[in-house]
Parts: C-alpha cells; sequence; structure tokens
C-alpha cells in the first residue's frame, strides 16, 4: 500500500531517463543541426539529437515556393467564396421571411448576381489548379 501512495506533483515514468550526455558544437556545427532540425521539423533538439545517435530516421520537409503561393491565392478565392456564401443565404432568408413584389424582384436580381459572382470565383479556382497542375508536371519531367 505505501509504494503506490503518492504525495503529488509530477507522475512517476515507469523508464525513467537518468543518464546525462553532454555535446559541444562550434558555431558551424551547431549551425548546420540548426538548419538540419528546421528541415526535419523537428523542435526540440535532444530528442532530435537522440534520434540521430540512435539511428531513427527523419522526415525531411521541403517546401515549394510555388504550392506556397497557390495556396496564399486559394485561400483568398475561399473566403471571397465565403462571403458570397453568406450574401447568398442572407438573400434567400430575407426571401422566406416574406415580402412584396417588388422587394421579391429586387432580392432575386441580387440571388442572381450572387450566383453569377460564385461561379466566377469557381472559374478562377479552376483555372488556378489547373495552372498549378501544368506547373507540377512541368517539373516532374
Amino acid at each position: 500500500m505505501a509504494e503506490n501512495f503518492n504525495k503529488g506533483g509530477r507522475p512517476t515514468v515507469a523508464n525513467r531517463c537518468h543518464n546525462c550526455v553532454m555535446l559541444r558544437f562550434d558555431d558551424l556545427e551547431f549551425d548546420k543541426l540548426i538548419r538540419m532540425m528546421e528541415l526535419a521539423g523537428e523542435s526540440v533538439k535532444a530528442t532530435f539529437i537522440k534520434g540521430l545517435v540512435l539511428g531513427k530516421t527523419f522526415k525531411v520537409h521541403k517546401i515549394d515556393k510555388t504550392m506556397l503561393d497557390y495556396l496564399t491565392k486559394l485561400s483568398a478565392l475561399f473566403a471571397e467564396y465565403r462571403n458570397i456564401g453568406v450574401n447568398y443565404n442572407i438573400v434567400v432568408k430575407e426571401l422566406k421571411a416574406g415580402f412584396s413584389e417588388k422587394k421579391a424582384m429586387t432580392l432575386l436580381y441580387r440571388l442572381e448576381k450572387e450566383t453569377k459572382d460564385l461561379a466566377a470565383v469557381t472559374a478562377k479556382v479552376l483555372a488556378l489548379t489547373e495552372d498549378m497542375r501544368n506547373q507540377w508536371s512541368q517539373k516532374s519531367q
């Protein structure tokens, strides 16, 4: 019973790490280590070095500038798409709420305009995606 008693605080770990090794790097070696960590997407130096020493494989993440531009443009188009969708919903709610004939015609015109805007943004998204697909196929050849 006394073995299971815990005073609180940090929970005990079954395989506790109590051996310590210290490394010293010169400036060039340290810069190389940091660059390798950034490429691997690792943020903790100790676990990264431990993985290297023990032969753990790690993935290298490379960021393609064209893909980043594509994602930025696609995000902007998605925001525009969302705004048009919000306007579309407002118009539909107004149409359902009760209206006069003149107001209905105005709202239907606005709904038609929003639908055209939605179609234009969709065309932009498709063109941007096709352009990106062409760029990627040229890079792979």
